[in-house]
């Protein structure tokens, strides 16, 4: 009999831890980050033709000598926009097809050309149009700047007389990365 009284105390040793096991429950906390390009544009110059004669066509062409190349001509030169990014940058531009001249309300032709360059006043590369253009990351994550150079050409008509004329070439930079 203490035979039997020791093999039940032994299962029921056995079976109080099985019958003692704790509930569980489990749950998974969702991590996530939003990671977003570094991206500023600044116009460092105006794109001025200067004083033409009545009649005259001025063309300034946005690639190949750079902003220095200009320096003679002090009433003349590039636009210029710095662009600060860490990521390929997509561009879109509005550009008008005459200047103004708010005074008299008449208009020159005018026509715009863009290049990047990687120094301000820089040798510039030429883009198709300014249309839409883009441009890469050398070293995508690293804060650098590409600069893009805005030149075209000022159609002249004696026509339209003196003064000065204007419009604005609009640029939008996108992150596409």
């Amino acid at each position: 009999m203490k035979k039997l009284v020791l093999s039940l105390a032994a299962v029921a040793c056995a079976a109080v831890p099985a019958m003692a096991r704790a509930q569980t429950a489990s749950a998974t906390v969702i991590a996530s980050a939003t990671v977003q390009a570094s991206l500023t544009a600044a116009t460092t110059h105006p794109l001025k033709f200067g004083t033409l004669a009545m009649g005259a066509s001025s063309t300034l062409a946005s690639s190949g000598a750079g902003q220095a190349s200009l320096s003679g001509l002090t009433t003349a030169g590039l636009g210029q926009i710095q662009v600060s990014h860490n990521s390929n940058v997509g561009v879109t531009a509005v550009v008008p097809t005459s200047l103004t001249n708010p005074v008299t309300n008449t208009t020159l032709g005018f026509s715009a050309t863009c290049a990047t360059a990687t120094s301000s006043g820089g040798t510039g590369t030429a883009v198709g149009s300014c249309a839409s253009f883009s441009f890469n990351a050398a070293a995508p994550g690293t804060v650098q700047n590409t600069f893009v150079l805005v030149g075209g050409t000022v159609t002249g008509n004696a026509a339209s007389g003196v003064g000065t004329f204007t419009g604005d070439v609009d640029f939008t930079f996108t992150a596409t990365n």
